[in-house]
């Protein structure tokens, strides 16, 4: 009897101490949580921060169950930020650190919202017209918005938020966003990249090469940066500076149909710069790797007949009227390679071949 009288005095001082170890108010506001009755949650964890001011899992809770269930994110970092404030290190409810519990949470949150946004975006090119359209971007401006006010530290998602301002030709807005994701993370190629086209679709070339050649030296095997480096010189009219950015990206490319664009741009590059031979050599390399791409059979036409060389540029023609031969350019490409060697009469009936097929 001793003896079980000496254990019961045990369980119940455990118990004693286990209660103790929080304020009433606590405990009153974990219990409400238990129960999901969440206005009185709210309030005891209000009083019970007032009780227990050292204790960083009451301005955790009150984030983490209470303003983020809300959607009240200015909040839920408030409580986050005052809960680090207190020991950042503090082991709590389930035994990880606090840093700990409000990185996850926040990331949590930050997935859940970006993705919403990601989804909304992308039914923005599906839009029926031009005002759902706009709704769509106004819908994922707001949930991109939501995520950086969930976590303000990832550079991702500010250069969507540019991404979505630049579409809604909200240049400045877009300026401003892309660069708070710079000074977030100003070695990120994908930021910078952003950076890079949305300063070249808004003409500003020097400035959008700049943030371009910063992603280059920062991952220089990363072939989309140099592929938008030389296109934005492309539309600096800098024909030297893309036809060595496309040589350098042709270089590290291994995907077999983007190696097949690049040669294909470059053959344009040479064309628009006098260097036939190089042109028609960039255009064979299209067709070597992608053999069914007759626009760069088309290129290789366009070469020779610049170069004037009517007999090649003739025999290509005839080529593409076997592949396409309902596409009346290629018999007008035809009609002058003939009518440049003399020979008028199959000139004409080509041309009017032309008129039948475009008909």
């Amino acid at each position: 009897m001793k003896k079980l009288f000496f254990v019961l005095s045990a369980i119940a001082l455990m118990g004693l101490t286990f209660f103790s170890c929080s304020s009433e108010e606590y405990t009153t506001a974990k219990l409400a949580i238990q129960q999901q009755d969440w206005e009185k949650a709210e309030e005891y964890l209000i009083k019970a921060m007032g009780v227990e001011p050292d204790n960083p899992e009451i301005p955790f809770q009150l984030g983490e169950k209470i303003y983020a269930r809300k959607k009240e994110w200015a909040k839920m970092n408030e409580m986050f930020e005052k809960a680090l404030a207190i020991d950042p290190d503090k082991t709590i409810l389930q035994g990880h650190s606090v840093a700990d519990y409000v990185e996850n949470t926040r990331n949590k949150f930050w997935v859940e919202v970006y993705n919403e946004a990601v989804n909304t975006y992308k039914n923005v090119g599906s839009a029926f017209d031009d005002v759902e359209r706009e709704e769509l971007l106004q819908a994922a401006l707001e949930k991109f918005q939501n995520g950086a006010a969930i976590d303000p530290t990832v550079s991702q998602t500010y250069a969507s938020i540019a991404t979505v301002y630049l579409d809604m030709q909200q240049f400045e807005d877009a300026k401003q966003a892309i660069s708070q994701a710079v000074d977030i993370d100003p070695e990120n190629p994908k930021v910078l990249i952003v950076a890079g086209q949305i300063f070249s679709r808004h003409g500003d070339c020097n400035v959008a090469a700049d943030y371009l050649k910063r992603a280059v030296d920062a991952e220089p095997n990363n072939t989309a940066a140099i592929r938008a480096l030389a296109s934005t010189y492309y539309d600096c009219d800098d024909l030297d500076g893309a036809i060595i950015t496309y040589e350098s990206a042709i270089s590290k490319e291994t995907d077999t149909s983007i190696k097949c664009d690049l040669y294909f741009n470059l053959g344009v590059l040479y064309n628009q710069d006098d260097n036939f031979a190089m042109a028609e050599l960039n255009f064979q390399q299209v067709m070597d790797l992608c053999p069914d791409d007759s626009e760069a059979l088309i290129g290789i036409a366009i070469a020779y007949r610049n170069a004037e060389k009517w007999r090649q540029a003739e025999r290509v023609y005839r080529e593409l009227i076997a592949i396409e031969s309902d596409n009346p350019d290629h018999y007008k490409g035809l009609a002058v390679c003939l009518y440049q060697q003399g020979e008028m009469e199959d000139a004409e009936y080509y041309l009017g071949k032309a008129d039948e097929v475009g008909n």
